[in-house]
Order: C-alpha cells, then sequence, then structure tokens
C-alpha cells in the first residue's frame, strides 16, 4: 500500500504542480493585459492633458484679445467724450457770445422741385452755409 500511496501522493502534487503553472500563465497574461490597459489609459490621460494645455493657451489667448478689445473701446469712448464735450462747450460758448435773435427769421414754403431754382427761398437758402 505504501507503493500505491505514494503513486497517488506524486499524482496529486502533479495535478497542484500543474493548477499552479496554469494559474500562474494565467495570472501573467492578465497582468500583461492589465498593464497595456494602464498604458493606453496613461496615454489618454496625456493626450487630454496635452488637449487641456492647448484649450488653456487658446483661452488665454482669447482672454487678452477680449481685454484689449475692451481697453480699446474704453479709449474710444473716452476719445468720443472728450470730443462730444468739448462740441458741446464750444456750442455752449457760441451761444453765449451770439446776439439774441431779434424775429429776423426766414419763412421757407414747400414749393415744386422745377421751381425751387429760381425761386427767392432757395437762392437765400443756398447763400447761407454754417
Amino acid at each position: 500500500m505504501s507503493e500505491t500511496f505514494e503513486q497517488s501522493i506524486v499524482s496529486h502534487l502533479e495535478e497542484h504542480v500543474e493548477l499552479a503553472i496554469s494559474t500562474v500563465q494565467k495570472l501573467r497574461a492578465e497582468k500583461l493585459e492589465l498593464e497595456a490597459e494602464v498604458a493606453r489609459l496613461n496615454n489618454d490621460v496625456l493626450q487630454r492633458d496635452t488637449k487641456i494645455q492647448e484649450l488653456e493657451t487658446h483661452n488665454n489667448e482669447l482672454e487678452e484679445e477680449l481685454n484689449l478689445e475692451r481697453l480699446g473701446t474704453s479709449q474710444e469712448r473716452s476719445e468720443i467724450k472728450e470730443r462730444l464735450e468739448g462740441l458741446m462747450n464750444v456750442l455752449a460758448v457760441s451761444n453765449e457770445t451770439e446776439a439774441p435773435e431779434t424775429g429776423d427769421e426766414i419763412a421757407f414754403t414747400a414749393q415744386d422741385d422745377e421751381s425751387d431754382a429760381a425761386s427767392p427761398a432757395s437762392a437765400v437758402d443756398s447763400g447761407h452755409s454754417e
């Protein structure tokens, strides 16, 4: 019985060794698959990081452009405001220095286009310039 018992033990050990070998091979294959997946995911992360950096750079460029546009608009508004205030001052000064009107107003009447060229009203109107 001892010989049968030994063969049984050896057979049992061989089965365990084969099982262990197949388990190790299976684990190695799974490890390779997981390493490939990790490499793919790392590549995806790197690509996304690059895309994020590009978008941040583009966003910063757009913000700078927007700030320049706002600055330009602000400067244009200031210039227009200054011109408008200058014109208002000129008009205010000219209104103060002009003599008050005494009622010498010119009466204009509506006429046909053909008679405008020969009418005295159009001659008076064309003689006045600002």
